[in-house]
């Protein structure tokens, strides 16, 4: 019987069953190309992540190449009485109380508590308990800002002359009590409230001078922490591998 004769309801079905088919045909495709994106897909997350890597790699090797000469002075942070600290501008506070809380050396055998709180200890169980070349001093600041509306900066030397291109800035900190701001954020926490802190600024240009923030660490209100290795060094610091300690420091006037 030729389709012509066939009754409207017959022809209406094969109709409709040559459309099944045909979107069955259609969606049989779109799940074959649907698997080869999907494939393609992965493929380029690979290349993706394999160009990640490679970049990431590359960086930290040429970041582990660069030398990093201490910009600020005193590192060590040997304070110069009970209310300032050799060489830092410590600007608009009313109070500042500069208490010498221990000082790490080489080893722990050989590291000194000054105050009898174990603060030395403290910071070897929770911070970094290796060989120091060198040591360096943990204060214990209490600070009260002033009523100026200037911030309070812990160490204001922005226009030294010494800080020009990629540089970075840092230091050890736990807070006591109080608040803290500037542009240092943490990289690090470990136990017991200390905080490795950083900021780094990259080389944009090659005929400017560069300069990092007045306000790295400023004291806001009222406040007391521990703190120790705070300065700016030259070059991009790897922060994430925990890396920061005593830089060394070009002879120049005082």
């Amino acid at each position: 019987m030729s389709e012509s004769n066939l009754p409207i309801s017959e022809r209406l079905t094969r109709v409709a069953t040559a459309a099944d088919q045909l979107t069955a045909t259609v969606q049989g495709q779109l799940g074959k190309i649907d698997k080869q994106v999907e494939a393609k897909s992965k493929e380029v997350d690979l290349v993706i992540q394999k160009a990640q890597q490679d970049i990431h790699q590359y960086l930290s090797a040429a970041r582990g190449e660069y030398s990093h000469i201490l910009l600020s002075r005193n590192q060590r942070m040997e304070p110069s009485d009970q209310n300032a600290i050799t060489g830092f501008n410590t600007i608009y506070l009313d109070k500042f109380d500069v208490i010498k809380e221990a000082t790490i050396h080489s080893s722990a055998q050989n590291d000194v508590d000054h105050t009898g709180n174990g603060i030395a200890k403290e910071f070897r169980d929770n911070v970094f308990n290796g060989y120091v070349n060198g040591f360096f001093h943990i204060l214990r600041l209490k600070w009260l800002s002033s009523n100026s509306g200037h911030p309070s900066r812990f160490d204001d030397n922005w226009s030294s002359g010494y800080q020009q291109g990629a540089i970075s800035t840092g230091c050890y900190l736990k807070m006591i009590s109080g608040s803290v701001g500037g542009v240092l954020t943490p990289y690090v926490n470990y136990n017991n409230g200390w905080q490795l802190m950083g900021m780094r600024q990259s080389l944009n240009g090659a005929s400017s001078a560069f300069n990092t923030s007045h306000s790295k660490l400023t004291f806001e209100g009222e406040g007391e922490a521990l703190i120790c290795l705070f300065g700016t060094a030259s070059g991009f610091v790897n922060f994430e591998k925990k890396e920061w300690g005593i830089y060394p420091e070009f002879a120049r006037p005082h």
